[in-house]
């Protein structure tokens, strides 16, 4: 059975997250106008209020609802709540002596959370693999499912163009820790990107096809100070 046809590039926020993002982009914009009027010093206000723009990313990533990004969001927060903490005289620490060993506690979370929620792939037709300091390249030809791809500090190229689908929808579950995954699709397939990058960016580098959408792919994850690519 066929699916019906859809957009090329699907990727909806809830509204909130939408109007959060909105007013942070006026903001800027009007704080860089009044630098250039000479009323206020951008790069002063600018060091006063980050802790705060921490705060308010990790409360968007909270916004979106899903599961596997609220360690990051949380962690986000707690960032920003002791930078400003620390800005203000409240806590005597240096933010930045804490962020590496933080950052690589979420991280270890967050992989145990993948661990623990995400279903266990164990059939013919799922595909894993877990780049850590090193690269992977993976092109299954057994009908495919489901994959489970983590680059952390490294690379994964999935290429799906000699394979199918066992079904009419297939998942692709990402991770991209200063990493990448590059994951290439046959022309007739749909791919719907949920993604969310974090300092990172999720690219559709598809080129336009002629043929109508037969199969439909869920692409979703997290990109953090990393990317996700998808091409045919």
């Amino acid at each position: 059975m066929n699916i019906e046809p859809s957009r090329r590039h699907e990727h909806k926020r809830p509204p909130l997250v939408n109007a959060i993002l909105g007013l942070l982009v006026v903001g800027f914009g009007l704080n860089l106008l009044a630098d250039n009027l000479g009323w206020v010093e951008v790069r002063h206000f600018l060091g006063q209020i980050w802790p705060l723009g921490l705060i308010l990313l990790g409360i968007l990533m909270l916004a979106q609802r899903r599961p596997d990004q609220a360690v990051w969001g949380v962690g986000l927060m707690v960032w920003g709540a002791v930078a400003y903490a620390t800005q203000q005289h409240w806590l005597r620490v240096n933010f930045w002596a804490l962020f590496g060993p933080l950052l690589i506690v979420l991280l270890g979370l967050s992989l145990i959370w993948r661990a623990v929620h995400r279903p266990r792939f164990d059939g013919s037709a799922d595909v894993n693999a877990f780049a850590v300091f090193s690269g992977s390249e993976l092109r299954p030809t057994a009908p495919f499912e489901r994959a489970d791809l983590n680059a952390i500090l490294g690379g994964v190229k999935l290429d799906l163009t000699a394979t199918s689908m066992a079904s009419d929808t297939a998942t692709v579950e990402v991770f991209a820790f200063m990493g990448g995954v590059d994951i290439q699709v046959p022309p007739d397939w749909d791919v719907t990107l949920k993604v969310t990058s974090l300092m990172g960016a999720c690219v559709d580098k598809r080129r336009p096809s002629a043929l109508p959408p037969s199969k439909r792919l869920i692409i979703r994850g997290t990109a953090i100070m990393g990317g996700v690519e998808v091409k045919n």
